[in-house]
């Protein structure tokens, strides 16, 4: 028989499907325990003059379904699994199927069905085995749906029995609750919570060297994000007695960024390297772009306000070579490991448009003015 371990991914939004071993918790029927035996349902269609009969009990019927599922034939295998779980209520394969039928649900991007088959399992199975990982499961659906609140409340109760995670399953936890927590607006919160993560992992309670750097890097890097979100915060005023004290406020909230930034770069993880790798270039074009879009002095009207951004945006430049020079580095890095994805297509742009902006100033064009004007 095929068994879908019900293993979750270890990146949220990453579907795995695999036959799997007893070495990675595979949940293959032992026949030295004990089980209900299920009873046998026999089904007669008739094909014209020919009568077909169909003799199956729930670990048959859990077999064809999980075939489904290996091939990736999910839409089929939703309806099997649902068959099995209709027809064989009291089958010890029941929170088995509730699990592989969310599988299936998340890769056919029905979130709502996932969630719905994970919450059966956790709710009306508690004893099983499997909780731990639906409830994994759980919160990547609801983060699918970026219903955050319900994300929340599930790590929070994976986090209720600390005794049932890993180390490393307890930094995931932690790394995404946080995650979930800065998009509800909870950044004091969140900063705690990551900070956490990150203290449990450099204490090594209960982490291998073999084990995943995702969830570390991910909080290190939400961290440095609560901090350039902060930078971009402090208002710029055009009272000049407070003009000072922000941009000095501005620009250590860009170090303190930036450095958080370099300690993910150095974690090494390829994914969130190439992140933070663009977000410290970000912090540059941030700032420029908050310096320039900040108002004048109150002192300064009329034809005086234009002369007077055109000198700020002369010495501001600065800030965005050196945004330039942080990306042409992100993409080596890029190039250097192989890496496709978000960051490295947003690198990509940035760097198009700066170098653009840097071009036409320095061919004396206002980048702002329409073709012919």
């Amino acid at each position: 028989m095929i068994c879908l371990c019900p293993r979750r991914a270890l990146l949220a939004g990453v579907f795995v499907l695999s036959a799997c071993g007893a070495s990675v918790g595979s949940r293959v029927d032992d026949a030295t325990t004990p089980r209900k035996v299920d009873p046998i349902h026999v089904v007669a269609t008739r094909d014209g003059e020919r009568l077909h009969l169909d003799a199956y009990d729930a670990t048959e019927l859990f077999s064809r379904s999980g075939e489904l599922l290996r091939t990736g034939r999910c839409d089929e295998a939703v309806g099997s699994y649902s068959r099995l779980i209709d027809e064989f209520p009291d089958s010890d394969l029941v929170p088995l199927a509730l699990y592989n039928s969310g599988l299936c649900y998340d890769e056919l991007g029905m979130f709502l069905e996932a969630a719905a088959a994970y919450s059966r399992l956790i709710e009306g199975h508690p004893q099983s085995q499997d909780v731990t990982d639906a409830l994994f499961r759980l919160a990547g659906s609801y983060e699918n749906l970026e219903a955050w609140d319900d994300t929340i409340a599930v790590f929070d109760r994976l986090l209720e029995k600390p005794e049932d995670l890993r180390g490393v399953e307890r930094i995931e936890v932690l790394a995404r609750k946080g995650s979930a927590m800065m998009q509800v607006g909870r950044k004091g919160d969140a900063r705690w919570v990551l900070e956490e993560a990150v203290r449990i992992y450099r204490a090594g309670r209960g982490v291998s060297p073999s084990d995943s750097i995702y969830h570390y890097s991910m909080a290190q890097f939400k961290l440095a994000q609560i901090v350039h979100d902060e930078m971009r915060s402090v208002d710029l005023p055009s009272d000049e007695t407070l003009i000072e004290e922000r941009l000095e406020k501005k620009a250590q909230l860009l170090l303190d960024s930036q450095r958080l930034y370099t300690k993910v770069i150095r974690i090494g993880h390829p994914h969130w390297a190439a992140a933070a790798a663009y977000r410290i270039g970000s912090l540059y074009h941030h700032l420029w772009k908050d310096i320039l879009l900040a108002p004048a002095p109150d002192d300064i009207e009329g034809e005086a306000k234009s002369i007077y951004f055109e000198i700020l945006g002369d010495r501001i430049r600065v800030l965005l070579r050196k945004a330039v020079v942080q990306w042409e580095r992100t993409l080596k890095l890029a190039i250097r490991l192989g890496l496709d994805n978000e960051w490295i297509d947003n690198t990509n742009r940035d760097l198009a448009e700066i170098r653009k902006i840097l071009y036409l100033k320095e061919s004396g064009i206002d980048p702002g003015a329409k073709d012919g004007e």
